[in-house]
């Protein structure tokens, strides 16, 4: 019974592996945004342990934290299913190891001080808000950095088939993607050293990474320590082939010693697949290879205070974010301009603080504005996205980064919640406006601005002209008209980010400072806004 029993399970694990891969690797490649409402409603990204004890400690919502909480309790009586069946990067690595040709492994002995180095990492990040550096330890963050490379390939690959295919005369095969897609080589180049390594240490030395450095790997192998159930070697019947040992890809079996080390075991049941002896089996409270350092009548203490401190930094991440706090864009030279954050951040602090730069919201963005900072926002916030507008500006009519954000550093937005937000305030200088230094008319700013906040006004002193008035209130940060602007190399309208997000007023018509009267004689133009 045992034997069929372990290859249904492994053939179930394969099975709900390769589910929730594709379903969380379809965000980051849909790149015309074509996935459905349902996909968002049930978004698979919710079943990730970091992301969703962040969101947990982001909104103090339990019912964000269910699968922190799920698979943490699921350790204790199984073990570490979460990281064969439901972490992508684990699945990634194991699908590396099979292009490899799944080299044989032989048993290694835990680095356990290792492990609690990169745990305790991990918490002093979320404790003190090192969110960018708790992105490169967290494997759903270092997924999304490496799927965002795949993301990158496969737009720029569209964008150029597009352009071969328009030369011939082709216009309809391939549409080419919205936006700008490319971002700075810095952030490319450290995805490609993540994918670098992961490939070279799951085809070298299996799940290393995840026993190592994975602090989700540490926090669940220390609760395996303590699993109802667990998957042992049965030494009457072990024979020391070797098999299972060869099979372990995460190195955790002995065949000499005929032990195996179940807080290590990812439950892929592929030792149980090679063994011809039968000799592997579930027990309660299995052997381990390993003494186990807390007695189990300490372990639920340490749980509680463990948990308790985690739970302590919400405090921290509820608070409000103060005005005080200014985030300016070194690399531009303008003293008035400040990068803006998403409507759903509340605010630059709050979206630094939760943010781990897994991309998700830089593939959902259907502007290709958001985009991985390299030193935007600091060089310790490095891959944290910031919002770029000479290539795009925030359409009016998206939300897509408050539905796919999934450590509460984006809040879910209806589309009316998110063109009442103001990110962000446009600024004139009127000295770079063409209007002022070529005498020439340009509305491009009023013309492209979804709020009604720019009203072109009389341009004293020129007849005929009319020039930019920003009514800052009504003005929601979009950067549509920072876009538009076609002053070079300085634009003569730019977006101010808000440290701190405020609600912006609805434009009305008692706001407007030049009211047109008909001319004698003349019948008033009516119907199209724009009559060139």
């Amino acid at each position: 019974m045992m034997p069929s029993f372990f290859k249904i399970m492994k053939r179930l694990r394969v099975a709900v592996a390769l589910v929730v891969f594709c379903s969380i690797t379809a965000q980051f490649l849909d790149i015309y945004h074509k996935l459905p409402k349902p996909y968002f409603m049930w978004n698979p990204t919710g079943t990730q342990f970091v992301p969703s004890l962040l969101e947990t400690l982001a909104t103090g919502s339990i019912a964000a934290g269910a699968a922190f909480i799920t698979f943490s309790i699921f350790s204790l009586i199984f073990g570490r299913a979460y990281c064969s069946f439901f972490c992508p990067l684990g699945i990634f690595m194991d699908g590396i190891r099979r292009v490899f040709g799944n080299r044989k492994m032989k048993f290694a002995k835990a680095h356990n001080a290792i492990r609690a180095v990169f745990l305790c990492l991990a918490v002093a990040c979320i404790l003190f808000g090192y969110m960018s550096l708790l992105g490169f330890l967290d494997p759903y963050s270092l997924f999304g950095k490496i799927a965002g490379i795949f993301r990158l390939g496969t737009a720029e690959s569209a964008n150029f088939l597009s352009d071969v295919l328009a030369s011939a005369g082709n216009y309809s095969a391939i549409t080419p993607v919205s936006g700008s897609p490319e971002i700075a080589l810095p952030a490319f180049g450290a995805s490609i050293a993540i994918l670098i390594a992961v490939s070279i240490f799951s085809a070298l030395r299996g799940r290393i990474w995840c026993n190592t450095i994975c602090p989700v790997g540490a926090f669940l192998g220390f609760f395996s320590r303590f699993s109802l159930f667990k998957i042992s070697l049965d030494k009457s019947k072990c024979v020391s082939c070797g098999m299972c040992e060869k099979s372990c890809k995460t190195q955790c079996i002995s065949s000499k010693n005929k032990e195996l080390d179940f807080s290590r075991c990812v439950l892929c049941f592929n030792c149980a697949s090679a063994c011809k002896k039968n000799a592997i089996t579930i027990s309660m409270f299995g052997s381990s290879s390993e003494k186990v350092a807390v007695s189990r009548r300490k372990f639920p203490k340490l749980s509680l205070a463990l948990f308790g401190i985690l739970m302590a930094s919400a405090q921290k991440e509820l608070k409000a974010s103060e005005e005080k706090n200014m985030y300016k864009n070194p690399k531009n030279a303008r003293s008035d301009s400040r990068l803006c954050v998403p409507a759903g951040a509340k605010s630059v602090e709050n979206f630094l603080d939760k943010c781990t730069g897994c991309q998700a919201c830089v593939a959902a963005c259907k502007a290709s504005i958001l985009k991985p900072s390299v030193s935007e926002w600091g060089l310790s916030h490095f891959m944290q996205p910031f919002m770029d507008y000479s290539a795009g500006f925030c359409l009016d009519t998206c939300h897509s980064c408050t539905k796919v954000c999934p450590t509460g550093a984006i809040q879910f937005m209806t589309l009316k919640q998110k063109t009442s937000t103001k990110i962000g305030t446009a600024m004139f200088k009127r000295s770079l406006c063409v209007v002022k230094t070529n005498g020439t008319d340009c509305s491009a700013c009023g013309e492209h601005c979804p709020v009604q906040a720019i009203e072109m006004v009389p341009f004293k002193g020129r007849s005929g002209l009319y020039i930019p008035y920003v009514h800052k209130d009504v003005c929601i940060g979009c950067g549509a008209c920072e876009n538009v602007c076609p002053v070079t190399p300085k634009k003569a309208i730019v977006v101010r980010g808000l440290a701190v997000h405020k609600e912006a007023k609805p434009f009305d018509e008692s706001m407007r400072r030049h009211k047109r009267k008909n001319s004698p004689g003349k019948r008033q133009r009516s119907g199209n806004p724009f009559p060139f």
